[in-house]
């Protein structure tokens, strides 16, 4: 017997719904159990009304995805950050991404570990149609350590076999303009200044609404640094504008950087003393000096629409 498109339809909704509920579950569980403060946390709580709204029919779309963090003490004087974020068909047909990020350990080596942790899930976790994020942490949690020297060795292996580099290889300076929607989330805001410093880009980050973040440096590290952040959950994120040129060595490409200071993030507002500095409008003027200050002038066309200083509408 053949089940019609419409059947079919619902019996895919009920599977996403099972799935969904199952995830929740897994989620007050998790939060009973890492009861501490601050050991685990949701950046954006509306995503479990979304969910749940979906379950039970309130809603007839998902608009967001199910992500939270533990910070546990892994390393004797350190927290280690674990995100996790689940895909909709998560545990059935989808595995979730976890991701250890701690100021301590390398960007690459933070990679090696994902995907170790992609590796413990294929091999171990067999039971996937029940949810699994516990018996993942359980695993971090008790051999953090090994994982920990395991992927330093294999690092240090990796540098030592690392390519030749080409003589005369062309080193392109870059800059990237890149404009969001709005940027609110710590944990978002913390990776995109790690990822920054780490790739020694210099720039800024601008959080709030719209969000605006400019990053210069070598390509590969500009490039590098686009595809760490594009992956996270954003309403809107795009490169508005970027600006490349080829130079000879280092310090033809330092000539060209605006920001010398390295990467830091800036909030553009006229503080007002007792409200929380995100939720302040950005103050244009502000923000327009800056850019003059730092010779980026011409880019407020690109970003705005506008020519120059005097068209800049009122902050």
């Amino acid at each position: 017997s053949t089940i019609n498109s419409g059947d079919e339809e619902e019996l895919q909704k009920s599977l996403l719904k099972n799935g969904l509920q199952k995830q929740l579950d897994e989620f007050q569980m998790l939060s009973a159990i890492f009861c501490n403060a601050g050991e685990l946390q949701v950046d954006d709580y509306s995503c479990i009304d979304n969910l749940n709204g979906y379950i039970n029919g309130e809603m007839d779309r998902l608009d967001t995805k199910l992500d939270y963090r533990f910070d546990l003490a892994l390393l004797p004087d350190q927290k280690v950050q674990i995100l996790v974020e689940l895909p909709h068909l998560y545990p059935a047909l989808e595995i979730p991404r976890i991701v250890i990020r701690s100021s301590v350990i390398p960007r690459d080596q933070e990679r090696m570990l994902t995907s170790r942790i992609e590796q413990y899930i294929e091999e171990e976790v067999v039971e996937r149609d029940e949810p699994y994020v516990y018996q993942v942490i359980g695993w971090i949690q008790d051999n953090f350590t090994e994982l920990l020297q395991r992927t330093t060795g294999e690092r240090k292996e990796q540098q030592t076999c690392k390519r030749p580099v080409i003589e005369n290889e062309p080193i392109v300076f870059e800059r990237l303009w890149i404009y969001s929607h709005h940027l609110k989330s710590k944990t978002k805001r913390q990776t995109i200044i790690k990822t920054a410093r780490d790739l020694k880009l210099s720039g800024f980050s601008r959080p709030g609404k719209p969000a605006i973040i400019c990053v210069e440096g070598q390509q590969n590290d500009t490039q590098e640094f686009w595809r760490t952040i594009k992956p996270l959950k954003w309403q809107k994120i795009q490169i508005k504008f970027n600006e490349t040129e080829a130079v000879g060595d280092e310090k033809e490409m330092a000539a060209l950087r605006h920001f010398e200071a390295g990467f830091r993030e800036e909030l553009f507002c006229e503080m007002d003393e007792d409200s929380d500095t995100e939720d302040q409008p950005m103050s244009m003027s502000l923000f327009m000096k800056f850019l003059d200050k730092h010779s980026c002038g011409y880019i407020k066309k690109e970003l705005f629409g506008f020519q120059n200083a005097n068209e800049t509408p009122s902050s």
